[in-house]
């Protein structure tokens, strides 16, 4: 009869060596937040990237940059001994980063709320190209699983610190991460590739019956002039119900068959215009 034996599984796949190139962490520059179980495709370039920014949901990838500072909390380990026994390791406390954007934007804040109930995967992209996440035993590299995102910061200037905006990420299992990290090194610009996406309105004005601006849904910010030329070059291309579009002293006059709407971002990238997204009641 055959004999089954036991491993001791701490020991079966424990080793102390260094790689011959070791990875020196950089400052993270970005986070790339995705729905659970998205993953980044093995050859990932610059183009493939920012069109992911603008798929469909669930599809999207939701990029929040740029960082420049990091405050790590949590991940240290939690021991504890019976009687007079030694201590040992019992689990690992949660861990609970908080990363500082370069500039306080209301508008990310408002989103970042919004989702705080949101269970996103994560990636980390440091000043180097190199994108941290998770080895799930398949040739993709995996997103590192969130139990949610919240905002921080200051809203307001004070005498002694401007207003700022922080992201705070609470990993969902951080000894299961440190387990199975991994990371991919790319040759092109990561955090310029990225591209998250702002919500706007397409209002029309007193001007003219055709006549419309574009605003930002939070803060109400007129931004036709940023995409009113690249709007203009096609009607049916970028507007749903439209059947001409011209752009002129930061006004778009467009000629319309019904309801005006702007297509989806997905579309709306592939015809050159980026970053935007129709605010929908």
């Amino acid at each position: 009869m055959a004999t089954e034996f036991r491993e001791c599984a701490g020991v079966a796949q424990f080793n102390t060596g260094t790689s011959k190139c070791i990875l020196d962490p950089g400052k993270v520059k970005a986070i790339i937040l995705a729905m659970h179980g998205y993953k980044l495709p093995k050859n990932v370039t610059a183009e493939a990237l920012q069109a992911a920014c603008h798929d469909d949901r669930p599809a999207r990838i939701f990029p929040i940059k740029t960082i420049v500072e990091y405050a790590p909390s949590g991940g240290e380990a939690n021991k504890g001994a019976t009687g007079y026994g030694p201590n040992k390791v019992t689990s690992y406390s949660a861990k609970d980063d908080v990363w500082t954007l370069e500039d306080f934007d209301s508008s990310l804040k408002a989103n970042i709320m919004a989702a705080k109930g949101v269970a996103f995967d994560a990636y980390f992209v440091d000043e180097n190209n190199v994108v941290y996440g998770m080895n799930d035993g398949t040739e993709e590299m995996a997103g590192i699983p969130l139990s949610g995102v919240y905002p921080g910061g200051q809203d307001w200037d004070s005498s002694g610190t401007e207003a700022n905006l922080t992201i705070g990420t609470m990993f969902k299992d951080y000894e299961k991460y440190v387990k199975n990290a991994d990371y991919r090194v790319y040759k092109f610009d990561v955090v310029e590739a990225l591209t998250g996406l702002v919500y706007v309105e397409l209002v029309k004005i007193d001007s003219g019956e055709n006549n419309y601006k574009l605003k930002e849904h939070f803060g109400n910010l007129d931004v036709t002039s940023f995409f009113g030329p690249a709007l203009s070059e096609g009607a049916s291309t970028c507007f749903n119900g439209a059947t001409a579009v011209t752009y002129a002293n930061g006004v778009l006059t467009i000629t319309a068959s019904g309801a005006v709407s702007l297509k989806s971002p997905k579309i709306l990238q592939e015809n050159g215009v980026v970053g935007i997204e129709q605010w929908v009641e």
